[in-house]
């Protein structure tokens, strides 16, 4: 007889507070380390939140191929975003997340200007990250976030090391949407 009254409490409780869930949509412009090269990245962004939650799907390529004069290098990812929102102040919010993808990275070797082929690879990627949300109106938010991306699954391709794709990013995003508790 207890047990149905305290999973009965239980779901009182989780469920007496109205929650408002909020959504966006948004573009992301990242500048990481593509195989020892500096490149621009940008993307989207799109998901659900839930109080200090968000959840949603991300998704980046390489705007143009990172190059140096014997290769081109490409890096494409996509997946799924975990965020923790802190809010320090009305118009400032610290964000706590992990992204975890797939992709695709690759390698075009150039020999006096000619391409001798391209080679790609599937990756795994994941990057935590840590960043600042600037909430500049109920519908409209501007973050700017740094992390760190893992990347595996690019060794095999021809003169790139294991860590050669991992490197430290920082990205700028704008998202627009309903943002709750603004």
């Amino acid at each position: 007889m207890l047990f149905p009254v305290v999973l009965f409490g239980l779901l009182c409780t989780l469920n007496g507070q109205p929650r408002e869930w909020g959504y966006h949509a948004g573009s992301t412009v990242l500048l990481s380390e593509v195989n020892g090269v500096n490149a621009i990245s940008a993307g989207m962004t799109m998901g659900v939140s839930s109080g200090r939650f968000l959840l949603g799907f991300y998704g980046l390529k390489a705007i143009t191929p990172a190059q140096t004069p014997t290769y081109e290098s490409t890096l494409e990812e996509y997946g799924f975003q975990g965020t923790f929102l802190y809010p320090a102040t009305s118009r400032l919010n610290f964000s706590f997340g992990l992204r975890v993808g797939l992709g695709e990275a690759g390698m075009e070797a150039i020999y006096k200007r000619v391409s001798e082929g391209m080679q790609k690879e599937d990756i795994w990627a994941a990057s935590p990250e840590a960043g600042v949300e600037f909430p500049l109106t109920r519908n409209l938010s501007l973050a700017y976030t740094a992390g760190y991306r893992w990347l595996w699954g690019a060794e095999n391709l021809e003169d790139v090391g294991c860590g050669s794709y991992s490197s430290i990013y920082t990205a700028l995003s704008l998202r627009a949407g309903f943002f709750p508790g603004r």
